[in-house]
């Protein structure tokens, strides 16, 4: 058995963790939309065709923002045809389904209400012009007096949705992007949709696209446009082939966080440069086998099952990981959304029968949302050099609590321990983890769910045996 200890004490922190980390992901993708947040005739659906189940779960997971529509769907999105009583359907080629536009912006901004998160937009500047973007705004935000404005109260919106938060396009440095651009295109390109809505708005938050894993582009994007935008968007993508190593997969959050380390230094320069401080957005981090998963009966449906993933132990590790991840870079991650919310990729499944479930990854996700929100304490570590042991180190923002969130990526336990600046009595200690690396939850049993984890805390000094594979979480009531 390892033996790994922490020092933890407040004087040594990486900063405040941003709430906004814990985001979520609604696209018109599979059954995401369309028999996931919303499925009028459902026995779980509200009067409004909003599935309660579903918004139940998310208002657990404590998502602040929810970034919509897309994703990859955004491309050849027209807001407009999902506004108003008329709806106009299309076909969707970037998932190969049938979009009726049903569901659209005020049905969106209804759900978000009710699920207690704030809208994300995602702009189409892939194939849309500025014009197009300042119809958006005004539709969205203007209180009256032009022609967007009263087309909304025109549609049952007097007051404005009040959006703050944009991503400027999606991944258009990708060949599966339907208006891919070079970086200096893109760069020229979403310089000028930021400019407008600064002009419109100069508190508002600008996401543009930026690669992990390539600084000459974000170089470009930030020399062209960084005057304007608030972020760069980092995506990543976590695969577990079937015969790929259990270990290096979980270790595979460490490729992203040197990715963020690379990127930083970037900002940085920029800065210093500039005078302008840009952060990062990691709005969508998937967990994702790499098949569609697409029933060939169902091309150019909607609501087809597509990306229906079963989460394992090990997803869920990834998972925790990840967020203990971005709550160790506070300075530059400023917001992260998993994708997708629901059915789709996701930690939310649903059956149209009314029945939904919560997957593996729903566990590390909630719980840190829950409690992971304040001042982000940098530990001493020793003992670790195998870095199986990976995780982060919150005190609430009162000071009244320490949460540890720790992942052990290893084949064996781990005897940890920890020595604080803070007197107090554990609070809550759960495990999460299963001997089957296969195994996941379903409709009719949870089997990955939250144990009681044996912990001892004494004289400031706290000790705790971490299972082998397994995430967990140590509460401390401080004094």
């Amino acid at each position: 058995m390892k033996n790994i200890s922490w020092h933890l004490d407040e004087s040594r922190s990486f900063g405040t963790v941003p709430e906004d980390i814990y985001g979520g992901f609604v696209e018109h993708l599979g059954r995401n939309v369309y028999g996931g947040v919303w499925e009028p005739g459902s026995p779980a659906a509200d009067e409004e065709g909003f599935r309660k189940d579903v918004r139940m779960l998310v208002r657990e997971l404590g998502m602040p923002v929810t970034r919509y529509p897309g994703g990859c769907f955004t491309d050849l999105y027209r807001w407009e045809d999902g506004v108003g009583p008329e709806r106009r359907a299309k076909l969707d080629p970037a998932w190969h389904q049938l979009e009726p536009n049903t569901f659209g912006l005020h049905e969106f901004i209804r759900w978000a209400e009710k699920a207690g998160t704030r809208p994300l937009i995602t702009v189409n500047t892939a194939n849309r012009s500025v014009l197009d973007t300042q119809a958006l705004y005004e539709y969205c935000n203007f209180p009256r007096g032009t022609f967007q404005s009263d087309r909304r109260r025109a549609n049952g919106a007097e007051k404005p949705f009040g959006i703050r938060d944009w991503c400027l396009g999606n991944e258009l440095y990708g060949s599966w992007e339907i208006g891919q651009m070079d970086a200096a295109e893109y760069g020229r390109t979403v310089r000028e949709h930021a400019k407008l809505l600064k002009q419109l708005d100069p508190d508002c938050r600008l996401i543009a696209c930026g690669q992990p894993d390539n600084q000459d582009w974000n170089r470009t994007v930030l020399e062209l446009a960084g005057g304007f935008i608030d972020m760069l968007s980092l995506h990543t993508l976590f695969n577990h082939g079937e015969n790929a190593d259990e270990q290096d997969y979980l270790k595979s959050v460490d490729v992203f966080e040197t990715q963020i380390i690379e990127t930083e230094k970037l900002l940085h320069e920029f800065e210093l440069k500039s005078g302008r401080r840009v952060g990062i957005s990691a709005d969508e981090w998937i967990i994702w086998n790499l098949e569609r998963g697409m029933k060939p009966e169902e091309e150019w449906t909607c609501g087809m099952h597509l990306l229906e993933q079963n989460y394992t132990i090990l997803d869920a590790l990834i998972a925790g990981s990840l967020l203990s991840c971005f709550q160790r870079h506070p300075g530059s991650v400023k917001l992260a959304c998993i994708a997708q919310s629901v059915n789709v990729i996701a930690p939310i499944r649903t059956e149209k029968d009314g029945t939904s479930w919560k997957q593996s990854i729903f566990h590390p996700f909630a719980l840190t949302s829950k409690y992971g929100r304040g001042l982000s304490l940098e530990p001493e570590e020793t003992g670790n050099e195998s870095g199986d042991l990976y995780g982060s180190a919150v005190l609430s923002g009162t000071g009244t609590e320490l949460t540890l969130f720790l992942t052990n990526r290893g084949s064996e336990a781990i005897r940890f321990s920890a020595e604080t600046d803070f007197s107090g009595v554990p609070a809550e200690c759960l495990t999460l983890h299963h001997d089957n690396h296969s195994a996941s939850n379903g409709k009719d049993a949870e089997v990955i769910r939250p144990q009681k984890l044996e912990a001892e805390f004494t004289e400031k000094k706290l000790q705790a045996v971490l299972p082998p594979f397994s995430w967990n979480m140590i509460r401390l009531k401080t004094k």
